[in-house]
């Protein structure tokens, strides 16, 4: 998240990330009930990486036009 931040700004990184971020920390709350800290935390950051992705390729077609 540093080198995001560090390398496109705070306010691109927010863009980019906000939504995709608050996603997956509501399914993760939602849904995510494994009994460990750990576990929560990697299948958080998992969901977001893959939000994340589908977010960028959303804007890549969305530019195209």
């Amino acid at each position: 998240m540093y080198s995001l931040i560090r390398a496109a700004g705070l306010r691109l990184a927010l863009e980019q990330e906000l939504i995709p971020f608050a996603v997956a920390l509501l399914i993760a709350q939602m849904y995510f009930k494994w009994g460990s800290f750990a576990l929560e935390l990697v299948g958080f950051i998992a969901l977001w990486f893959v939000f994340g992705f589908i977010a960028e390729r959303v804007r890549d077609l969305i530019a195209r036009k």
